[in-house]
């Protein structure tokens, strides 16, 4: 008898995996944490119905929203990441030999620990690194504390739904924007142009407003709704300034030179919508 993993984000959409067993399954007191193995995409997490990452793609995910801020940016020292208590993010930021401190914003440390022991085949142990700083804490509070303190921030979360919602806010993008240091950059998980463009250009005009030179970005994904999710960039450094430079120490498996650059074409019906 199969087992299937149904996910339904949108009420007119739903996709689903084959799931070989289920290896953790937890309500915490922010969300309910599912770990399944799944028959094509390996190991999955799930947070409240909803698919995460999965280890056969999240190179796709990881890999954009981090590196095309960071090569931005001349050695950047301070990253800080909000949300990301996977590790995969962590993983890929800590490849920079500039950086020497990566803090981590987790509202949830259950997602911290089950990451951990269920993923260490995609993303080590980051956390074992001595720039590494884990805070269990909400993002906001924090944002409000430290304004001008990070070249990098890399908003990594999940959907704008519940207590998520504020951080697709132009509060937050505002925050954000101050606590980056003055030509710093930020990226941050975007939703889907086909789904999500209502909110997309809610967000784009909200960093328009803040910064000189947003821009929105996308990737494939297929674990994700509509096969792919974007990103966007937000800063007075221009996303240009990343191309041509050499990645960072550690295997790329999705990022290239011609996919950073293609991941900010964006389809006609979808360009005017944005951009006029």
């Amino acid at each position: 008898m199969s087992i299937w993993f149904t996910e339904e984000l949108h009420s007119y959409y739903r996709k689903g995996l084959r799931v070989k067993r289920v290896l953790a399954d937890e309500q915490t007191q922010y969300q309910h944490i599912q770990v399944v193995e799944t028959e094509f995409f390996g190991n999955a997490l799930i947070l409240d119905g909803i698919i995460q990452l999965t280890e056969r793609d999240n190179m796709g995910y990881h890999e954009m929203i981090v590196h095309v801020p960071m090569l931005a940016i001349d050695r950047p020292k301070r990253v800080l990441i909000v949300g990301g208590g996977d590790g995969g993010s962590l993983q890929q930021v800590l490849r920079y030999q500039a950086v020497k401190e990566a803090v981590v914003c987790e509202l949830d440390q259950r997602v911290v620990d089950l990451s951990r022991q269920h993923f260490t085949a995609s993303f080590g142990d980051p956390w074992t690194d001595a720039r590494a700083k884990l805070l269990v804490r909400d993002a906001f509070a924090f944002l409000e504390e430290n304004p001008g303190q990070f070249d990098v921030i890399i908003s990594d979360t999940t959907d704008p739904i519940g207590m998520a919602e504020r951080l697709f806010s132009d509060e937050f993008y505002k925050l954000m924007v101050r606590a980056l240091t003055p030509n710093g950059a930020a990226s941050t998980q975007c939703e889907q142009p086909f789904f999500d463009t209502a909110l997309i250009k809610q967000i784009y005009a909200s960093a328009k407003s803040l910064t000189k030179n947003p821009a929105y970005y996308y990737a494939n994904i297929p674990t994700y709704p509509g096969g792919g999710i974007g990103f966007m960039y937000v800063s007075n450094t221009p996303w240009t300034n990343g191309l041509n430079k050499p990645y960072p120490p550690g295997i790329n498996n999705y990022l290239n030179p011609d996919i950073h650059k293609a991941a900010f074409a964006l389809p006609e019906f979808f360009r005017k919508e944005l951009y006029g």
